[in-house]
């Protein structure tokens, strides 16, 4: 394996580990592993939208005028 596969590998077995807990399985799916993602909150879309804003702002004004 090479060295950007396993980086890759390492950061989407985070990436899962991160979402795991949300993952609500339906009752009559369970066996088929099927089932959904439950939201994460308000809070979390605000900071998310809070910081697009502040990625946005940030490259405006970085320009040369």
């Amino acid at each position: 394996m090479t060295a950007a596969e396993n980086k890759f590998l390492k950061e989407a077995v985070k990436q899962g580990l991160r979402m795991q807990h949300r993952f609500l399985a339906e009752p009559v799916l369970a066996r088929t592993g099927k089932g959904f993602l439950k939201s994460e909150g308000v809070v979390t879309l605000q900071r998310i939208k809070a910081g697009l804003k502040k990625s946005k702002s940030n490259r405006s004004h970085g320009r040369a005028e």
